[in-house]
């Protein structure tokens, strides 16, 4: 009898163990869950859902919309760097050669094998391609390494850059705008720097009288005469749906980098320059 008692009890015991821990839930015959009973006066909370509407902040370095100061003057909208640098993947040939310090350690490779500079060290970046950097221990070695832009001190560098270059376009800005105010007009006229047809006319070097006279007048503040590299030729056009004459000029600037190349187009009516704008994004010209 005690026999088939500890027979009974080591066959409860194993199906016991089998139900709680091989069974699939719902199949279970002891240790099933039971159903959750709630009050009669109480509902089930309602659930979080993961597409609810996000909430709204402002995207970090998003461009300001540009503000009246007060005495009129509104300063130039200036894209954030983040955008002008594509998430800091396009930079300018303008930007290298320069000295950057490393907050990690390159390799090196050469024809002799390979060496190592180590964090704190100076190299020289000579390239970019997108995030990464080519670097060099001097600008004339042979040995060649990469390392990411943000393992070295060049944002750092270019962002006091940029705050520099935006601050000296707000400034420029603001003088052009007190020049204009000063001569009481926005537009440059010299009526007998066109001809019969309101085209510019060309001095004997390629310039036009027109256009420098616009520059004179502070019309447009980023273009300096002796800065400007290739004059190109009227175009006849239509503007605002009135015969208008564009121009466009190469010239050097200053960007937040550097030098760097432009190209900016005068437009011209009724013997004056309307306004000088990008000819690729539309934008103006400060």
């Amino acid at each position: 009898m005690k026999a088939l008692f500890i027979t009974l009890l080591i066959f409860v015991s194993a199906f016991l163990i089998y139900d709680r821990f091989v069974t699939p839930a719902g199949r279970r015959i002891v240790f099933e869950n039971p159903p959750l009973i709630l009050p009669p006066d109480e509902t089930p909370a309602r659930p979080i859902s993961i597409h609810a509407a996000p909430i709204s902040r402002p995207l970090p370095d998003s461009p300001a919309q540009p503000r009246n100061t007060g005495s009129g003057f509104i300063p130039p909208q200036i894209e954030p760097l983040e955008q002008l640098t594509k998430n800091w993947t396009v930079f300018p040939p303008t930007a290298f050669p320069r000295q950057v310090r490393l907050s990690k350690p390159v390799q090196l490779r050469m024809a002799a094998g390979t060496s190592t500079l180590p964090a704190g060290a100076t190299a020289f970046a000579l390239s970019a391609q997108g995030n990464v950097l080519l670097v060099a221990p001097t600008e004339t070695s042979q040995a060649r390494g990469q390392i990411f832009v943000h393992d070295t001190d060049m944002p750092t560098q270019v962002r006091a850059s940029y705050e520099r270059w935006k601050k000296g376009r707000i400034e420029q800005a603001q003088a052009a705008w007190k020049q204009r105010l000063a001569s009481g007009s926005n537009a440059a006229s010299l009526p007998h720097a066109v001809d019969a047809l309101g085209k510019p006319k060309a001095n004997a070097d390629g310039s036009y009288d027109l256009l420098l006279a616009s520059m004179r007048s502070g019309q447009v503040t980023d273009i300096k005469p002796a800065k400007i590299k290739r004059w190109g030729t009227p175009q006849a056009t239509t503007i605002d749906n009135k015969p208008a004459w564009t121009l466009n000029l190469w010239y050097e600037t200053i960007a937040f980098c550097g030098p760097l190349d432009a190209e900016a187009q005068a437009q011209i009516r009724d013997g004056q320059v309307i306004r000088w704008i990008y000819p690729g994004s539309g934008e103006p010209v400060p």
